[in-house]
């Protein structure tokens, strides 16, 4: 039996003594190779559990493991090392990561941190530049950036680590769809490359089209985790989630009256789905006899 990626077992954390917990009994277990989304209404702990994964935040209880290694148990002698160097976080707003005057500085400054000789760090800088076709603006100051592109900025520091595992908190949050589109595109991208990655997200939609496992959270505490397609399908967990179907699987649904999880949630799907409707839909039609 494989380990998994991700074991956390009974964590709890809160942002100050006294305070209602973030995190709570958190037991779950994410496995290497799946597309992990992580979902839940406001406040329901997916940045918090991100952050412990990660190894920002020590849980008041619990463990948490990253390929059944404990993420905090670490010697006198390491603790000046980067946390969890293996793991990488793209944080929700990409401001919070962007500290230099340049592109090139800030994305340069990741393999610096980890103790890289400049020429590697530089190497480094380069490829995940050119990974998110975002060369171009290596001179650019990052406070002169659109949105989109500090978000593609912050990913690269990211990936100038070169970490087999990217967590990422909201990445298509307050972008245009064709925003959107790109983020979608550079997941892709680094799923084909091996990297391994967990996404924390509202957006439905992209969750139904990425995902391959959904864990929901509720308040800190795992309400369960499904495929995509048994979790949508399922009014009453979504419902008892705080959450909306994809607006592609609404669609659907208002416009064919079958069983709701026999139905498309994905866009491609959808699209061929709706194709092969009206075509039996024109082919099942009567011509006038005249």
């Amino acid at each position: 039996m494989s380990t998994p990626l991700f074991q956390l077992d009974g964590v709890c954390y809160r942002y100050r003594q006294g305070a209602p917990y973030a995190v709570e009994a958190l037991t779950l277990t994410i496995e290497a190779g799946q597309r992990t989304a992580i979902v839940g209404a406001n406040g329901s702990g997916k940045s918090t559990t991100l952050m412990l994964m990660k190894g920002l935040f020590r849980p008041e209880c619990g463990k948490v493991r990253y390929r059944g290694r404990p993420v905090y148990e670490r010697s006198k002698a390491d603790r000046r090392a980067p946390v969890l160097p293996e793991v990488g976080i793209a944080f929700q707003e990409p401001d919070d990561q962007l500290i230099s005057l340049t592109v090139w500085e800030d994305v340069l400054f990741t393999p610096l941190q980890l103790g890289l000789p400049l020429e590697e760090a530089e190497e480094r800088a380069r490829w995940a530049l050119s990974t998110l076709s975002i060369s171009h603006l290596a001179d650019r100051p990052p406070h002169a950036l659109s949105y989109g592109q500090k978000k593609l900025v912050a990913i690269a520091g990211v990936l100038a680590a070169r970490p087999e595992t990217i967590l990422f908190d909201e990445p298509t949050a307050f972008l245009d769809p064709a925003g959107r589109r790109r983020i979608h595109a550079v997941l892709e991208t680094l799923g084909e490359q091996g990297v391994q990655l967990i996404v924390a997200t509202h957006d439905m939609q992209f969750v139904a089209d990425w995902a391959d496992r959904v864990v929901v959270l509720k308040e800190g505490r795992l309400l369960g985790h499904w495929t995509p397609e048994a979790f949508f399908a399922d009014g009453e967990k979504v419902e008892a989630a705080s959450l909306e179907r994809p607006p592609v699987a609404e669609l659907i649904a208002d416009l064919y009256d079958g069983d709701s999880g026999s139905l498309p949630i994905r866009t491609d799907a959808a699209r061929e789905w709706l194709r092969a409707k009206l075509s039996a839909s024109k082919r099942t039609s009567i011509e006038p006899s005249w």
